[in-house]
């Protein structure tokens, strides 16, 4: 596998980390094709980040959240397996032989409600397993792990 497709799904299974990074840029240099891939994959990681902040799902009832990334996973040639555990998605990109590396995130959302005024902020509010309505929010930082 090429350095560049590494990159690529390096950023993916990283989620948001791009983001997070792109400030670097700023204060200390970073290689050239680094901060090439990154800047050309921020504009769909950041709309990807954003829909899954603004449509946030309780634990066990994350079925879109598990299948839109389920299918960014695919997309990137990784082997996807869904339903695990209920809504989890196990992606493995195979690369040769040597070790494994695991990345573990999680995606369910708590019933709070979102008060940051973002403009993708999550409107959000669903029945909980006690069948009262509750508003939903990642409130804890999922949403920038997935």
């Amino acid at each position: 596998m090429k350095p560049s497709s590494i990159l690529r799904h390096s950023l993916f299974a990283a989620g948001i980390v791009g983001a997070a990074l792109a400030p670097l840029a700023h204060s200390a240099p970073l290689p050239v094709p680094f901060a090439e891939q990154l800047n050309a994959n921020y504009p769909a990681i950041e709309t990807m980040y954003q829909d899954l902040h603004r449509n946030p799902e309780l634990g066990f009832a994350e079925h879109q959240t598990a299948a839109k990334l389920a299918a960014r996973a695919k997309s990137l040639g990784f082997e996807v397996t869904t339903g695990v555990g209920g809504t989890g998605v196990v992606a493995i990109l195979k690369n040769g032989p040597g070790p494994t590396v695991m990345l573990r995130t999680e995606m369910d959302a708590l019933p709070v409600q979102e008060k940051t005024g973002l403009p993708f902020a999550s409107k959000v509010s669903t029945k909980n397993a006690a069948g009262e309505t509750v508003s939903v929010a990642h409130a804890c930082g999922h949403d920038l792990h997935m």
